[in-house]
């Protein structure tokens, strides 16, 4: 018996052994088949800049445009692939912020430029000392990787090593080689130069203030700005939940409870500190089976702008949905539809009734445009489409460029066999500026 629990003890520890000994190779093997991702990572990623300082300084010597527009695009690519090789590495993205922004507007600089050379058109003085900055910081972001890989193969560090080290105190991540030397990198990119352009990583775009103006309104006016904004004939007591400072228009955030304690139907509602407009409302009632029809919907979201104060506003596109439709509205200037200014109405068809509205993007926007007269004809504009699209619709209208810009353009509705288009080719240089999609389905009409 005594022989019979021994020999058993002695059976399970060598299973034990054994079982131990199998998940330590498994786990050694998950390890080693990461830190080779990571190497492969990090190498492709040292290539990829490298590349981009090789393609800049070519950019920089060369005459030929379509020369140019090869580099430019190759950059684009190794840009946004450097981005993200980046992001898959251990290392806390907070400390490569800057490194980071800075492969974005590589890329997206570079498309900009591209499109410029495929119109025929060279590099200013201004851009090409754009390209020299471009240029020095990606020199000096690819000695630091250099220098960073060649330190970690000399001191024997793996890279899957560093991703316990992170988010500690600074004794700690000084030793952490991979995360000081994106340190010393950040620190240097404080130095890079704002960058203005028309592109989404534009420094100016989050500068922008809004065209809005007025006196500062305070917490006892909000209730009296809710109520006639909802203008039900209902009685409410407002809860101001708090502010919202960092918004591109502050503004307060407000609740209304309906005194009538039959009615629960809370409405939720954001006011600007300043000029005490109402930025967005929504209404958390329950929507029934519908009675009024899409058509119906978009009059009653259509008079419900005019009577409270937004005029001119011209109904662009809807989509339907759980009984309630979502409708754009766009100001319109001397019948130029200004699409900046954007209004987006919510209307439940079972009682016709609006449960929505969103009008940051006019009043952001808003304001008394002195638009130029077209450089060119709408008949001219119609030559530089696509002969294979069927034209049915042409207007003039002010469109938002990536960067924040806004350019007047000619917006062509066109046919291509089933599929509808909008083409907007700007009506000062004749340049094709978008082409959004037109989707209609049973919900409405989607733009992609």
């Amino acid at each position: 018996m005594r022989k019979g629990l021994i020999l058993l003890l002695v059976v399970a520890l060598i299973g034990t052994g054994m079982w131990g000994y199998d998940q330590y190779q498994q786990n050694f093997q998950t390890s080693l088949f990461l830190e080779n991702q990571y190497q492969r990572m990090f190498e492709a990623m040292i290539t990829d800049v490298e590349n981009i300082q090789a393609n800049l300084g070519k950019v920089m010597v060369t005459s030929s445009p379509r020369k140019n527009v090869m580099l430019f695009s190759d950059i684009t690519k190794l840009s946004y692939n450097a981005q993200e090789r980046l992001s898959q590495l251990p290392i806390e993205h907070g400390s490569i912020s800057r490194t980071t922004k800075f492969l974005s507007q590589v890329g997206d600089i570079s498309t900009a430029f591209a499109k410029k050379n495929l119109d025929g058109k060279p590099l200013n003085h201004e851009e090409m000392n754009i390209l020299q900055e471009l240029h020095n910081y990606s020199n000096f972001l690819a000695q630091q990787l250099i220098g960073l890989q060649a330190g970690m193969v000399e001191d024997g560090i793996r890279i899957g090593e560093l991703s316990a080290k992170l988010d500690h105190d600074f004794e700690e991540v000084n030793q952490n080689m991979m995360t000081t030397t994106f340190m010393n990198v950040e620190e240097r990119m404080q130095e890079y130069p704002e960058l203005i352009y028309d592109g989404p990583f534009s420094e100016h775009i989050k500068k922008k203030k809004p065209h809005l103006t007025g006196r500062k309104v305070e917490k006892n006016e909000l209730i009296k700005i809710a109520e006639k904004f909802v203008n039900n004939g209902s009685k409410y007591e407002i809860n101001v939940l708090g502010e919202n400072g960092n918004a591109r228009i502050p503004a307060y955030l407000i609740e209304l409870h309906p005194v009538d304690k039959n009615d629960n139907n809370k409405i939720i509602m954001s006011i600007t500190k300043n000029a005490g407009k109402v930025v967005w409302m929504l209404n958390t009632k329950d929507i029934k089976a519908s009675k009024y029809s899409e058509r119906q919907g978009i009059e009653i979201a259509q008079k419900y702008l005019a009577e409270r104060g937004y005029k001119n506003m011209v109904p662009t596109y809807s989509i339907k949905h759980d009984g309630q439709i979502v409708t754009n509205f766009a100001y319109s200037q001397n019948d130029i539809i200004i699409y900046p200014d954007l209004i987006k109405v919510k209307v439940a068809l079972d009682e016709g009734e609006v449960v929505g509205f969103e009008a940051e993007g006019y009043l952001f926007n808003h304001n008394d445009r002195k638009l130029d007269e077209p450089a060119i004809s709408k008949e001219e504009a119609r030559e530089l489409i696509n002969m294979n699209a069927k034209v049915s619709k042409v207007r003039l209208a002010v469109i938002p460029t990536d960067g924040g810009n806004e350019v007047l353009a000619y917006e062509f509705k066109a046919q291509f066999k089933k599929d509808t288009f909008l083409i907007y080719i700007n009506a000062q240089t004749g340049e094709e500026e978008k082409i959004l999609q037109v989707i209609i389905n049973d919900n409405g009409v989607l733009m992609l």
